[in-house]
């Protein structure tokens, strides 16, 4: 007894300290202290294990031959005894050059009847064992394509979004304040191959995790719409009617473009709504969702006038205008969405912030961007989640050239990446050309 009355004080201290912390970063806003201190949990759970992996990505970087050596030994050690292994002689590789000398560079079309008899059920022909999905390629370098993916590389991924958060909230400590964010998710349509296999696009749902979800302006039963019009207009909605809102979020700037084009085609309706409290009856929505959003909703006359007073003043720089606390745009805005990101820049979220985290694919993680506040876009690659090769821009029409290892390209040059990733693509030509910035060593 003498003891818990000991520590009584300082465990009141504590908690005294974690409630101030959790109000200061509040932002004023009209929640539950639960629903804040969980965030706020949540939020300190994740920086910690971001920081962890982006200390994890940058010691990668101390020995990058040695560790893509590894990376690809492990690769050809994993599928030595596949049909696809036994036929490019994986038994005889004993590191990067014998492999260069005894597999050519590939694209797309080299891996299609392998996949079409995996996606019936054929098993140690390309990966030993089975995938654990096909996904669809975006078709922003080409036509829409299947790819196999295993689950090593959705962990690459993650691994890359984790660094990515702690360069994020390093860059803006803004960001670790307690607003939610308005995540633009739409959920993708699966379908099966003939032995089971699930197919579609890489995605992982904001409500995956319910820890997630207190994040986010939508409530869960937004990120069931399977319509995309209808999810657009639910996610627009619930994110007008929060104006404490710190982040808006999409997968790709494309996305997050469109959703402004519908605010401002319909933002009397969407003002209409927040002014009634409901979902419009309009939009076609499951019975049993539409009763849940409700739920969420209660009219807000105050909120709704203030919106329509900034929508009739133009769309330029809306959202810093019916945000006034809107920290930052968190979007992929490199390669087919560079366009896409440059207007939303220019006009819709002129004088906010945009992060662009990723350089990503179907074919899995290729890069993180560690410089947030640059404008410029730099991409680290990511030494542990493929093995790379590098064409020089010159000798790319050439069929079979000479490739580079990372630590031989120069800087300011010009490549066009050559991958091996850990889903059973080899030596597999992107298709994408890269800028050799400077060489970093962390």
């Amino acid at each position: 007894m003498l003891l818990i009355a000991a520590f009584l004080p300082l465990a009141l201290w504590i908690l005294l300290l974690l409630c101030r912390d959790v109000c200061r970063k509040s932002r004023g806003q009209k929640r539950s202290f639960f629903s804040l201190l969980h965030q706020y949990m949540f939020q300190r759970y994740v920086s910690l294990l971001s920081l962890r992996q982006r200390r994890r990505l940058e010691y990668s970087t101390k020995n990058v031959q040695h560790l893509q050596d590894r990376i690809l030994q492990h690769r050809i050690h994993r599928d030595r005894s596949t049909e696809y292994g036994k036929l490019y002689r994986f038994s005889e590789v004993t590191d990067r050059l014998s492999f260069c000398s005894v597999h050519p560079l590939t694209q797309y079309g080299h891996y299609t009847d392998y996949i079409q008899r995996i996606g019936k059920g054929e098993e140690n022909i390309v990966i030993s064992g089975r995938p654990s999905a096909l996904t669809v390629t975006s078709g922003t370098s080409g036509a829409p394509a299947l790819l196999l993916c295993v689950q090593a590389a959705m962990n690459d991924l993650h691994q890359g979004f984790g660094a990515c958060f702690d360069a994020k909230i390093n860059a803006y400590p803004q960001t670790r304040n307690l607003q939610r964010t308005a995540k633009f998710f739409y959920p993708p349509v699966w379908r099966t191959s003939e032995s089971g296999i699930p197919i579609g696009p890489y995605s992982v749902s904001p409500v995956a995790s319910r820890h997630m979800s207190s994040s986010y302006s939508t409530p869960a039963a937004g990120y069931e719409i399977t319509s995309e019009a209808e999810a657009q207009y639910v996610h627009l909605l619930f994110a007008l009617k929060d104006r404490s809102l710190g982040i808006l979020e999409a997968s790709f700037a494309s996305v997050l473009y469109y959703a402004f084009a519908l605010m401002q085609h319909q933002w009397e309706q969407l003002v209409e709504d927040i002014r009634c409290g409901r979902v419009n009856p309009s939009l076609t929505v499951a019975d049993d969702l539409r009763l849940r959003l409700n739920a969420q909703l209660k009219p807000d006359p105050q909120r709704a006038s203030e919106l329509a007073v900034e929508f009739a003043s133009g769309f330029r720089g809306i959202a810093r205008r019916v945000w006034p606390h809107l920290n930052l745009v968190l979007v992929v805005d490199s390669g087919a969405n560079e366009l896409y990101g440059s207007n939303l820049q220019r006009f819709y979220c002129e004088g906010v912030p945009t992060y662009s985290p990723v350089y990503a694919a179907a074919e899995g993680l290729i890069g993180v961007n560690l410089w947030p506040e640059r404008s410029e876009r730099y991409y680290l690659l990511c030494p542990q989640s493929m093995f790379y090769e590098f064409i020089p821009v010159n000798l790319c029409e050439e069929e079979q050239p000479r490739t580079l290892f990372m630590e031989e390209v120069k800087e300011n040059e010009l490549y066009e990446l050559v991958v091996t990733n850990a889903s059973g693509l080899y030596r597999y030509k992107l298709s994408d050309i890269s800028k050799q910035t400077y060489t970093l060593s962390l």
